[in-house]
Order: structure tokens, then C-alpha cells, then sequence
């Protein structure tokens, strides 16, 4: 894997769909890389701007469909070149950790210090109703 690959998986910015790229601007210059993201969107904007066909025509070439254009063109208009780049997707913090989840566990521990995440979790479920992987306590524990 090239450097620059590795750099652009890091940042989230990798294309895994590059193969699907037929158009011409990425084979006719080195320049062009079809596996970064942040330019395709940005050539698929700029080429649809140009008219340079259709909506329906441009996204396919750039390995899109006509909903993500839509998504890109808004992003691109109303933050620029860094809203293109993909933002991480699914929860950002243990959503099922809610203050009195948290509280359920600082009070088990306060009482059982050497509790482990697994039947912290299974108390949690017991107690509350409420099903947590035992990962997930283990990410809390260590974190506080």
C-alpha cells in the first residue's frame, strides 16, 4: 500500500468504490487520483457545474448516485473543499451509557470494587432492563 493510500484510509478520505471511476478526467493525468474522495466529489461537482452532462450521466461516471451528488453539491455550497470530506458515521459515544446508567454503575462499584465489565453488565440488564455489552462497561471503566 502506498503512502499516500495509507494517509488518505487514515483520514477517512479513501474512495473503496475507485474501481467504479469511468471517467475520463482520472485516466488522463496522474494528477487525477481516483481513490481519494475529496477530489472525485469535488470533479463531480465541477464537471456537472461545466455541464458537462447530465446529473444522472456525471455521478455514474464518477461512481455516485444522483442522490450522493445531490448530498456533495449541498455540503460543497455551504462549507467548501472540507465539507467533502466524509464525516465518521454510527454513534458517537455509548448512547445506551445515560447518566443513570453510569450511576448504576459507579454505585455497583462503590459496593463491589473488584466487580468485572461482564457482571456489571449483566446487573445492568437485571436491574434496569437494559441490555450492554460488557465491551462497552469495559471502554467506561477504563476511561473513568
Amino acid at each position: 500500500m502506498s503512502t499516500k493510500e495509507a494517509t488518505l484510509r487514515e483520514a477517512g478520505c479513501f474512495n473503496p468504490n475507485h474501481e467504479n471511476i469511468s471517467a475520463d478526467v482520472f485516466a488522463s493525468s496522474p494528477f487525477f487520483d481516483r481513490k481519494d474522495i475529496v477530489q472525485v466529489k469535488y470533479e463531480m461537482i465541477r464537471a456537472a457545474s461545466n455541464g458537462e452532462g447530465s446529473i444522472t450521466e456525471i455521478a455514474d461516471n464518477f461512481g455516485f448516485s444522483r442522490k450522493s451528488y445531490y448530498q456533495a453539491r449541498a455540503a460543497f455550497s455551504d462549507g467548501g473543499l472540507c465539507a467533502l470530506v466524509p464525516k465518521k458515521t454510527g454513534p458517537k459515544e455509548a448512547h445506551k451509557l445515560n447518566p443513570e446508567v453510569r450511576g448504576f454503575v459507579n454505585a455497583f462499584l462503590a459496593i463491589k470494587k473488584d466487580a468485572k465489565a461482564r457482571e456489571i453488565s449483566a446487573a445492568i440488564e437485571a436491574e434496569m432492563g437494559v441490555k450492554i455489552h460488557p465491551r462497552t462497561v469495559h471502554r467506561y471503566l477504563k476511561k473513568n
